[in-house]
C-alpha cells in the first residue's frame, strides 16, 4: 500500500504577495466576465485573443501554485486546437481561484485575536505588517 505524503506548504516571500494579489484580481475579473458569458451562452467557444489572455494568467498562476496546489495536476492551460467554451473556462477559473485562496489562507493570520478582522500575511512563516482580508471560508 502506497503511503500518502502531505503536500509541502508553500511559504510566501514578500515579493510574492503583490504578484499574488494582482494575479488573484485578474482571475477574479476573468471569472466574473465569464460568469456573465456562461450564463447567457455557456456552449459558445472562445476566440483566440481571449484564450491567449486566459492562458497567460493561468501560466502565471502555475508559477505560484506547486503541483499539489494546482487544481488539476496535468492541466496547465487550454489548448488552442481544442477551443474551450465559456462554461469550460468558468469551471477552470473557479478551481484556480479556490487554489489561490487556499494558498492565501495558509499564509495569513489574524495579527490580533482580540480583533478578528485584522489579518496579515505571513512572510517566510513570520507575521508581517502587510494587511489582507480574512480567509473567505473563515469559521468562528
Amino acid at each position: 500500500m502506497k503511503s500518502k505524503t502531505t503536500p509541502k506548504k508553500l511559504m510566501m516571500q514578500e515579493s510574492d504577495i503583490s504578484k499574488f494579489e494582482r494575479l488573484q484580481a485578474q482571475l477574479q475579473s476573468l471569472y466574473t466576465e465569464f460568469g456573465v458569458l456562461a450564463k447567457g451562452k455557456p456552449n459558445d467557444a472562445l476566440n483566440v485573443f481571449k484564450l491567449g489572455l486566459i492562458n497567460k494568467v493561468l501560466e502565471e498562476a502555475n508559477t505560484i501554485l506547486n503541483d499539489e496546489s494546482r487544481p488539476f495536476g496535468d492541466f496547465t492551460q487550454f489548448d488552442v486546437d481544442a477551443m474551450p467554451n465559456n462554461s469550460d473556462v468558468l469551471l477552470v477559473l473557479s478551481m484556480y481561484l479556490n487554489g489561490l485562496e487556499k494558498l492565501r489562507a495558509d499564509n495569513i493570520t489574524a495579527d490580533d485575536y482580540e480583533r478578528p478582522n485584522h489579518w496579515c500575511w505571513l512572510v517566510d512563516g513570520k507575521v508581517s505588517d502587510i494587511r489582507t482580508s480574512p480567509p473567505r471560508k473563515l469559521k468562528y
